[in-house]
């Protein structure tokens, strides 16, 4: 059977794909990414208007304040 490239059903164990180095350095990336947009929404609250609730809120012009640094 061998001269015709046959092979027997279930002859050789297969093998599963598991997560290789690209799926971990991928993992890496978007903790980091997180991290980094953790770190700045803390900054942008910072230079948020005074009881603002999102640092996307706008400074009124003329009047622009900064909060103390603790």
């Amino acid at each position: 059977m061998t001269q015709f490239k046959m092979q027997m059903p279930g002859g050789r164990a297969r093998r599963y794909a598991g997560p290789d180095v690209y799926t971990a350095l991928a993992f890496v990336a978007v903790a980091f990414l997180v991290a980094a947009c953790v770190i700045m929404w803390q900054a942008g609250m910072k230079v948020a208007p005074q009881g603002a609730s999102s640092p996307f809120d706008m400074q009124t012009a003329g009047s622009i304040k900064i909060k103390k640094a603790n």
